[in-house]
């Protein structure tokens, strides 16, 4: 997959436009992705995604607490995984937010995109304000003669899947409802960095991740999740808290793999978050922890011994 940063830098042919913000790439997001795949491959043209870096609502609605469900780096991987030819990730300002609905649709989608047909969302807005509506979008591809398809929203339940209810789930701990939104596993990756040690002090060491600054984390507590090391995947229990026990701290991300020979620091590693074993708290000393982390772990050998093949316990 080709990935872009601005409008020119690469010349499409026959483009099948996604439009959206598509963080997550949810079940919702999915299927306007798979029919703009599909009929990119029918008529012999280039399936092309239109997002934006950083997200509207970093840019717009700032605040202190992360909202991004899916890094750049990781919407890109996703992406080329279904199959995208090219990816458009416009920077976003306050500046490209002032753009005016119907340049959006004359100005970019037609005169420098060029788009043969369009999908996104049927609650997708645009422009200055959101001044744009997809029945909006319907009508003028219909004028220019270029295919609009509105994509009805997936629902769970009688809900629409989304990712405000998926950043919903996540900070109440409920990795397992979002997994089912997300069509997978929420993860979060980067690179093992030194931690103060104590784990492996008490016959548990952790591989420590710093959290990605605007990425949304799970609520606090302790997970079985799945950590993928080098293309292989061991079962874990992690723990994303501040270490109460210890005095306390900024949030961290702890994980003990117990079926783990070797050494992580330094490497990357992701963490997938398969369900929520407690919350947080503070022991009374290293033998309360010691005994607490000894049951974490067989619970999370339990919850785990559902998960598909490739795992090593």
């Amino acid at each position: 997959m080709r990935t872009a940063r601005a409008l020119a830098e690469i010349p499409l042919e026959d483009p099948v436009l996604a439009l959206g913000t598509f963080d997550g790439i949810h079940l919702g997001h999915q299927r306007v992705i798979g029919g703009t795949v599909d009929r990119a491959r029918a008529i012999g043209g280039t399936a092309v995604v239109v997002t934006f870096e950083p997200l509207p609502a970093e840019v717009l609605c700032p605040g202190p607490d992360p909202v991004l469900l899916t890094t750049l780096s990781e919407r890109l991987e996703l992406l080329a995984n279904a199959g995208v030819d090219v990816t458009l990730a416009l920077p976003f300002d306050r500046a490209f937010s002032r753009i005016p609905a119907q340049t959006w649709l004359d100005g970019i989608l037609a005169e420098r995109l060029k788009a043969r047909e369009i999908f996104a969302g049927a609650s997708y807005t645009f422009g200055h304000r959101r001044e744009g509506t997809a029945e909006r979008l319907r009508a003028w591809g219909a004028a220019r003669g270029i295919a609009v398809y509105l994509v009805p929203a997936v629902l769970n339940g009688e809900t629409p899947v989304s990712s405000s209810r998926i950043r919903g789930a996540l900070r109440d701990g409920m990795v397992d409802v979002a997994a089912r939104l997300l069509g997978r596993w929420y993860s979060v990756r980067g690179p093992v960095v030194a931690g103060a040690g104590r784990g492996r002090t008490i016959g548990f060491p952790t591989a420590n991740l710093v959290p990605p600054a605007r990425k949304v984390l799970p609520a606090i507590g302790v997970y079985a999740t799945v950590v993928d090391v080098a293309g292989r995947r061991y079962g874990g229990a992690t723990n994303v808290g501040r270490r109460p026990t210890f005095g306390g701290g900024a949030v961290t991300i702890e994980t003990h793999l117990p079926d783990f020979d070797g050494a992580l620091f330094g490497r990357e590693i992701t963490v997938s978050f398969v369900e929520r074993i407690r919350e947080e708290r503070a022991f009374v000393g290293a033998a309360a922890l010691v005994q607490q982390i000894r049951t974490d772990v067989a619970r999370a050998r339990e919850l785990l011994a559902h998960v598909g093949p490739g795992i090593i316990r």
